[in-house]
């Protein structure tokens, strides 16, 4: 049970439980969710918040999850800089970053897992 709580907290946090947790423990959570391989529309916004370093080649993602979820913008390798704008926690509580890659136009969504180095000018502001 404490494990549900947590999760539920961690979700209302994120902002992606809309609805309200009834006395037998259901939850309404928004539409998108509900459609199994849907990718969540983010509003986002450019904090010029810091800078990660990827440690790896990973894709960029056009919505905060990995595999065929959300569709990919584009893979970036290792060592590229990506600049964050800002940031989101998906369904399942994995902080994900938006960002530009240095030197490039090209936007999109990258998990926090996949970077070696983090800097952060300011605090890093949800999307």
């Amino acid at each position: 049970m404490w494990h549900i709580i947590r999760t539920l907290a961690v979700l209302t946090a994120a902002g992606t439980i809309t609805g309200a947790l009834t006395m037998t423990g259901a939850v309404t959570a928004p539409a998108e969710a509900a459609i199994a391989g849907s990718c969540p529309p983010i509003a986002v916004s450019n904090q010029h918040a810091g800078y990660g370093i990827m440690k790896g080649r990973f894709n960029l993602k056009v919505g905060p999850y990995a595999g065929p979820r959300c569709k990919t913008v584009a893979s970036v390798g290792k060592g590229k800089k990506i600049y964050f704008h800002c940031f989101t926690r998906n369904s399942h509580g994995h902080l994900w970053v938006y960002g530009r890659v240095k030197g490039t136009g090209i936007t999109g969504f990258m998990s926090m897992d996949n970077f070696s180095f983090t800097y952060y000018g300011k605090p890093l502001s949800y999307c």
